[in-house]
């Protein structure tokens, strides 16, 4: 099962995934845990007047902005 969860990975999940260290993930539970650690740590519910307003920070690439843009989306 977890092979077909990483084959659904992308972009940063992705990049998350194999920054990983070596034997961190013993079980679906680590995984999971880990996973929701890094990609849930905001129950906060965003507007829609707050997601138009955001912006590229500085330095950021464009492809980094549209993955941020596109987690927030996920908060509206």
């Amino acid at each position: 099962m977890a092979h077909s969860f990483i084959g659904i990975l992308n972009g940063v999940s992705f990049e998350w995934f194999i920054k990983l260290p070596a034997g961190s993930i013993k079980s679906w539970v680590d995984l999971n845990k880990l996973f929701q650690a890094s990609f849930f740590k905001d129950d906060t519910e965003i507007s829609v007047p707050t997601l138009l307003a955001t912006k590229q920070k500085k330095g950021e690439s464009i492809k980094l902005f549209v993955e941020r843009f596109q987690n927030m989306t996920l908060h509206v």
